[in-house]
Formats: C-alpha cells, structure tokens, sequence
C-alpha cells in the first residue's frame, strides 16, 4: 500500500516536472522577478516572436527592451523624447516593437512635426497605478531620461489592481499575491500570507505551473463562489487610484496625457475620464471609445480576444495621434 502511494506520488511529481519543462520552452516570458515591484520585464532582452491573431493567422515580431527594462522606439539622439507608461497593452509580447501602437505614434509625429522622436516604453502587464508609479520614479531616476511628452496608458481594470480590499477579494491570485499595494501613504503594502510569501520568491516567479493551477482555480471559484464587492469598496477604488494618479503626474515637469485602452460602461470603470482629469493629466478621450466602436471587428485582437493584433495597435496608434496632434503639442 504505501508503495503504491509513493509510486503515485512519484509520478505526479514527475508528471509536474515534465509539463513544468514543456512550459517553460513553449510559454517564453518577457519578465522576471521584482522583489519590489513583484514582476518586471527582463533587462537587455531580445527575441523573436511568432504571434497568432484572433483567427490564428500568424505574425511575426521582435520584442526588445534596453539596459532598464524600457522597449525603446528610435535614437536617444532624437530631438524630442516620449515616456510611455501602461500595462499590457504596452509591454507585453503581443506585436514586436515596431508594430506597437506607441511606434505607430512616433512614425506619425515624425511624419507630421518634421523632427525627430524616440520613445521609451515602461511598466508591465497586469501593473496597477502604484507599479507604474513605482517604476515610472525608479526610471527617471536611473536613466536621467528628460521626456519632453508622457503618456499615461490607462485601463479601467486599474481600479480593482489599484485596491488592497478589493483585488484580494477576486480570483486574480497570481498578481495580487504578488503585487505591492498604496494603502495608508505605503506603496509597499503586501498580501502577507503563506501562499503571498511564496509567490513572492525569485523561484516561485520562474515557475509556470501555479499561474495555471490558479486559473483553474479561478475558473472553478468564479462559478460556484463569486464573490461580491461592496459600493464602498469600489468608491474607494477610485479614491486610491486618484490619490496614485496625482502622484504619478507629479514625477513629471512637462504636461502628461492619459489614455485608455478599453472603455466600459460600469462603475467605477466607467468613471475613468473624470478621475484622471481630477488628477490634472490631459485626457484623450476618442481612443478607447473608437477602439470600442470597432471591438465587434475580431480582426484587430490578438489571438487571446482581449488585446489587440498589430492590427489593433495600427489603428490604437493613429487614433491616439489624431487627439493628440489636435493639442497642437509642438
């Protein structure tokens, strides 16, 4: 009896080790461990990657970053510099950077102004405000990076990953045991459990397994155990993320213009435009309602029906640089 135990032990483990392996070949990631940010993307990293489309039509594309994690767009040379700021929709590998909205939107300021433009891009996928303030501060003080325009990419889900009380309510295991939290005037406040602990090691960051055990989780909790977050709760998103916003914004001597990525028609996301000019950024507001406009039109997303293909970063890049040139910027 006991050795059939151990031999079935055995082969889960060896079953776990074998699928780890598979995963880890088949599933490269631009991140890596952040002890205080609690993932950020690899320095100095360069690859080659085959994407898939909506409709698994494929693309390809190099995704690069430099010495601090930025993706970079044009010479450092350039006359006039740009910070980009965001989550997923601006640095994870769905196009290589050529085909990012961000340098759809240099190509055209370009094109239109006569200059010359470079941009830096920084955050990562799943960032809250508080990260992207976080990394945004450690940036400039690093880089001695002067931008003459920053942008904000915003996303309305930055309201939940803004909230201690209400992202540690959600299935979202995988950020926020992970991620560090503004509460009380603290940006470094932690789930501070047994699991949050060891999610925040540099092992359990290289493994992929229990980013997938937590999905299957989430899938199963979200169906039978869906949790319901309070109006407070949620008023209080949008009083941390205002609170992050004006802090954000500060870091900055020049003039800072947000964005979203998505638009939605529920509270609080939906209070999105109001937030972000409260906190005195200069608000684009015809990108994400176009953007939604054309959601309909599967052609623009990447293959997981969430982000956008090169496609959807054409069309992100020309919208956010029709609102802006209407700024009269230069």
């Amino acid at each position: 009896m006991k050795k059939n135990v151990l031999n079935s032990v055995l082969l889960i483990l060896l079953m776990c080790v074998c699928l780890e392996i598979f995963l880890q070949i088949s599933k490269p990631t631009v991140y890596e461990f952040s002890k205080k940010l609690g993932w950020e993307t690899k320095k100095n990293y360069i690859r080659k990657f085959k994407f898939k489309d909506f409709y698994n039509n494929k693309y390809d594309g190099i995704y690069e970053t430099d010495k601090f994690g930025s993706r970079k767009i044009g010479d450092l040379n350039a006359r006039k510099k740009i910070l980009v700021v965001g989550d997923s929709f601006t640095m994870d590998p769905h196009t290589g950077n050529q085909e990012t909205w961000f340098s759809v939107l240099r190509d055209g300021l370009e094109s239109i102004y006569d200059e010359t433009f470079t941009v830096s891009a920084i955050g990562g996928g799943g960032y809250g405000t508080n990260q992207q303030y976080l990394i945004s501060k450690e940036f400039l003080e690093k880089s001695n990076y002067e931008p003459d325009l920053v942008i904000l990419q915003f996303c309305v889900n930055d309201f939940m990953n803004n909230s201690f009380n209400w992202e540690t309510n959600t299935e979202n295991y995988s950020q926020f045991l992970r991620r560090p939290f503004y509460v009380n005037n603290n940006h470094f406040i932690y789930k501070d459990n047994i699991l949050g602990k060891f999610m925040r090691t540099e092992l359990a960051s290289k493994l992929k397994l229990p980013n997938y055990f937590f999905l299957i989780y989430a899938i199963f909790e979200r169906k039978y155990f869906e949790s319901i977050i309070s109006k407070h709760t949620l008023q209080e998103s949008t009083e941390i993320t205002l609170k992050l916003l004006i802090k954000f914004k500060n870091l900055f001597k020049t003039e800072v213009y947000a964005f979203n990525c998505k638009d939605s028609d529920f509270f609080p996301e939906n209070q999105w435009g109001k937030v972000l000019k409260n906190a005195g950024f200069k608000v684009l507001l015809t990108p994400s309602l176009k953007m939604k406009k054309i959601s309909n039109n599967q052609e623009i997303f990447f293959k997981d029906g969430g982000h956008y293909n090169k496609l959807g970063n054409k069309l992100l890049g020309q919208f956010v640089l029709n609102e802006l040139i209407e700024q009269n910027l230069f």
